[in-house]
């Protein structure tokens, strides 16, 4: 078999060609492995990756506000065994002891006296309309705390998923900066030999200059909601599971007609508005009291003892029970009660007004929601799509940069589609989410039980330091 010999190209200038070429493939290669992402850090057990479902249960005993929804609700409860105690008897011991002295000795008298009451409300309309009121009062602080649970979920699910975006833009921008990095010594290197401009290598330091400044804007923001998050779990979140990149989100049947109803009947705030008309019509049967007569039973038992006098009839220790009725008809308060009864009535107009306006508000939040998931599922798809035709692009662009046919200035466009697909991508599905969640939440049905469904696809997510170095 014969052999044949390898040339050898000598050192010319189309041999540098050559080499740069070369130089071009393997740097083109480095440079989509580094928009994929840097090599990830995985959570160890000293810093476990978080679900939705572990950040909710740490938010439960810190937030502040569902805390203090729950101490209102406490609060009203407190009400309402005032209110009632104001149906039951009322039992009160009194005791005095006096000393008369007198220029007349016969006159000098030391008395001693005890005695025991029972107060018994027999009718009084401003208790039993006031007790009618506190227990509508609790049924709206009730429906507060429901409101109070689910916002929470909601602010817990958003500040999740703005952490998880933040940290996936800082990912991004870093693998940008250093292709853009790659990209400014390619140009550099070109220039030297003359296969490249001073306006390529000027364009590929604009584009890395701005990279650099999208990674620290990026920084930041990974910081700021991380900061946000913490505030929820009252303790450093250092890394979180996230969606893999092929993820199916559930699908939601959605049904117009349905969801208006029952958001109209079911919705929290609608609920709270309904309650609140409650309370204003009693707090009219309350004021409206001053028009009716109180009638109170009464019983008391007394023992008087006297001393230090001269024996007389007019001084004898004595023992007495009386029992009673007692009635009492307001006649005339200076129009006060009138007053109060006509701001009363205003007070309800006021709230039917508001219960109008919740249920309005019930139905608007059920159609937007509901077409932010029908049009949300689109826009996944759509991105998904732009991800991979804006991975192919960048190639493409790279191999044609290489033999001439592309500019670089195509190549970092290409790249900063790239980037923005990625993130815009991320966004979207993190949406789908919060959609779904608020549109539980408009009909009276979001529980922990919707956040198990999402938290089921998460998987444990690369921890992004701040402070790694664009290498």
């Amino acid at each position: 078999m014969k052999r044949v010999a390898k040339s050898v190209i000598p050192m010319h200038p189309f041999n540098s060609f050559l080499n740069l070429n070369r130089f071009f493939k393997l740097s083109r290669k480095v440079c989509l492995l580094s928009a994929v992402g840097f090599t990830p850090v995985v959570a160890s057990a000293a810093n476990p990756a978080l679900g939705l479902l572990d950040v909710y249960q740490l938010a439960v005993t810190q937030d502040a506000q569902l805390a203090q929804a729950r101490a209102q609700y406490q609060a009203e409860q407190q009400n309402y065994a005032t209110a009632k105690a104001e149906l039951l008897p009322k039992i009160q011991a009194d005791a005095s002891y006096f000393v008369a002295d007198s220029d007349q000795n016969n006159s000098d008298v030391t008395t001693r006296d005890v005695s025991l009451t029972l107060n018994q409300p027999i009718y009084k309309h401003e208790s039993w309309a006031g007790f009618e009121l506190v227990k509508h009062s609790l049924e709206t602080s009730d429906y507060r705390l429901q409101s109070a649970e689910q916002e929470l979920i909601l602010r817990v699910t958003e500040s999740y998923f703005n952490a998880l975006l933040a940290q996936k833009t800082l990912q991004l921008f870093k693998a940008k900066e250093k292709a853009d990095l790659s990209q400014l010594e390619r140009a550099e290197a070109s220039a030297e030999v003359g296969l490249a401009s001073r306006v390529d290598v000027l364009q590929a330091k604009s584009s890395y200059d701005l990279s650099k400044s999208e990674r620290i804007n990026a920084e930041n923001g990974l910081d700021i909601s991380l900061e946000q998050l913490m505030k929820l779990t009252g303790q450093p979140v250092h890394a979180l599971k996230a969606f893999p990149v092929k993820v199916i989100l559930p699908e939601v049947n959605i049904n117009l007609t349905e969801l208006e109803a029952l958001a109209e009947k079911d919705n929290l705030n609608v609920k709270l508005s309904l309650s609140q008309q409650h309370t204003a019509d009693s707090e009219i049967d309350v004021q409206k009291g001053g028009y009716w007569p109180s009638v109170n039973f009464q019983a008391k038992l007394s023992d008087t003892d006297y001393s230090d006098f001269n024996a007389g009839a007019s001084f004898q220790d004595n023992q007495r029970t009386s029992v009673g009725v007692t009635v009492s008809l307001p006649l005339y308060s200076g129009g006060g009660t009138s007053s109060k009864v006509s701001a009363a009535r205003y007070q309800l107009v006021a709230a039917k007004e508001a219960l109008r306006n919740s249920q309005e508000e019930a139905r608007l939040n059920v159609r937007l929601q509901a077409r932010n998931l029908e049009r949300g599922g689109s826009l996944v798809a759509a991105l998904q799509e732009a991800v991979n035709s804006n991975d192919a692009f960048v190639e493409a662009a790279e191999e044609g940069y290489n033999v001439g046919l592309k500019s670089l200035l195509e190549v970092l466009s290409a790249r900063s589609n790239q980037t923005a697909a990625r993130k815009n991508l991320v966004e979207a599905m993190h949406n789908q989410v919060l959609h779904k969640l608020r549109l539980e939440s408009a009909i009276g049905d979001l529980n922990t039980d919707d956040l198990k469904a999402f938290d089921r696809l998460l998987q444990a997510s690369e921890v992004i330091r701040v402070d790694e170095p664009v290498k």
